[in-house]
């Protein structure tokens, strides 16, 4: 990519807000109360526990993926704008 690096600023760029997007559409205080009405409405403890871990997971991919775009595109990003500078 070093004959290009505009277009890897703009791959950048573009992970950097999706990153984003989906770091602050993740509602954790939501989560926290769909776990409260789990474990309030469910009948026996494992089945609660199996409940609760199952809506944690989504958060968690959820989180896991927003990081991933934001560390990803922060560095192509970065990297990008070097070579730019140095090409001129």
């Amino acid at each position: 990519m070093k004959k290009n690096p505009g277009l890897l600023l703009l791959v950048g760029i573009i992970c950097l807000v999706a990153g984003a997007y989906f770091y602050f559409q993740i509602d954790g205080d939501a989560i926290n109360k769909e776990n409260l009405e789990i474990a309030t409405s469910a009948t026996s403890a494992e089945e609660a526990a199996k409940l609760i871990a199952a809506n944690n997971q989504n958060e968690v991919g959820g989180t896991s993926l927003a990081m991933f775009l934001l560390g990803f595109g922060g560095v192509i990003t970065i990297f990008s704008a070097i070579a730019l500078v140095k090409k001129k």
